[in-house]
C-alpha cells in the first residue's frame, strides 16, 4: 500500500473515532438538558435554564458532522474493492446527511446564539425552531440507520470482520429506533447513542490500523 491511502486511512480512522465520541457527547448533553417542552413559553424557559448545555450540543454536533467528511472518504476507499455498490450507497447517504446537520444547527443556534443581538424570543418562533430541528434530526437518525445497515452488509466480506459488521447491524436498527426519542424515552435514546458511538469507534480503529493492500480486496 502506498503512503497516500495509508495516510487517508489513518486520518479517516481518527476522524471516525473523534466523530463517534462527539456524537456520544451530544447524546449525553441532550440527556442532561432533557427533552424540549411542547409549548412556546415553556421552550423559552427551558432554553434559558439549559442554555449552556444546549450551546454545547450545537457546537459538539457541528464538529461531529465535520469530522465525517474525511471519515466517509476513507471508509469508501476501504470498502470499494469489496462491494462498491453498497460502499457508494452507504457513504453517499452519510455524505448527504452532513450538510443537512449543518443547516439544522443553523436553525438550532438561533435558540441560544444571538446574531447582531437577535435571538428567538417569540413563543411561536421557538416552537417552529424546535419542530424543525428535532424533526430534521429524526430524518437524520433514520438516514444514518439505513447507511449503517448498508455499510455493515458490505463489511461482512471485507477486512472489518463479522464482529464490526454485526455491531453495525444492531447499531443501524437502534439508529432508526433512536430517531423516535419522544416515543422511546430518554434512557433508551441514550443507549442508541452509545451503540452509534461504539460502532464509529470500532470502524475508526480498524480503519486506522489498515496497513496492506490485501485489507481492501475481496
Amino acid at each position: 500500500m502506498s503512503d497516500e491511502p495509508k495516510g487517508l486511512y489513518k486520518l479517516g480512522g481518527a476522524a471516525f473515532i473523534v466523530s463517534g465520541l462527539l456524537f456520544l457527547s451530544r447524546g449525553v448533553l441532550e440527556h442532561m438538558a432533557g427533552p424540549p417542552p411542547s409549548s412556546g413559553g415553556e421552550i423559552l424557559a427551558w432554553v434559558e435554564s439549559e442554555k449552556l448545555l444546549l450551546s454545547l450540543v450545537s457546537e459538539v454536533l457541528f464538529f461531529a458532522a465535520m469530522a465525517l467528511v474525511p471519515a466517509v472518504i476513507a471508509l469508501y476507499h476501504s470498502l470499494a474493492g469489496t462491494d462498491r455498490v453498497k460502499a457508494a450507497t452507504g457513504c453517499g447517504i452519510i455524505a448527504a446527511v452532513i450538510p443537512v446537520i449543518a443547516m439544522l444547527l443553523i436553525v438550532h443556534g438561533r435558540l441560544v446564539y444571538p446574531v447582531y443581538g437577535i435571538r428567538v424570543t417569540s413563543p411561536v418562533v421557538a416552537e417552529f425552531v424546535v419542530a424543525v430541528f428535532y424533526g430534521g434530526m429524526h430524518a437524520v437518525g433514520e438516514l444514518l440507520g439505513v447507511a449503517t445497515l448498508v455499510l455493515s452488509l458490505a463489511m461482512l466480506r471485507g477486512a472489518y470482520g463479522a464482529r464490526i459488521a454485526y455491531l453495525g447491524v444492531a447499531t443501524g436498527v437502534l439508529d432508526i429506533v433512536g430517531a423516535y426519542p419522544y416515543a422511546i424515552g430518554a434512557t433508551l435514546t441514550l443507549v442508541c447513542h452509545l451503540f452509534f458511538a461504539a460502532w464509529f469507534v470500532a470502524v475508526g480503529a480498524r480503519l486506522y490500523g489498515m496497513r496492506v493492500a490485501a485489507d481492501i480486496t475481496p
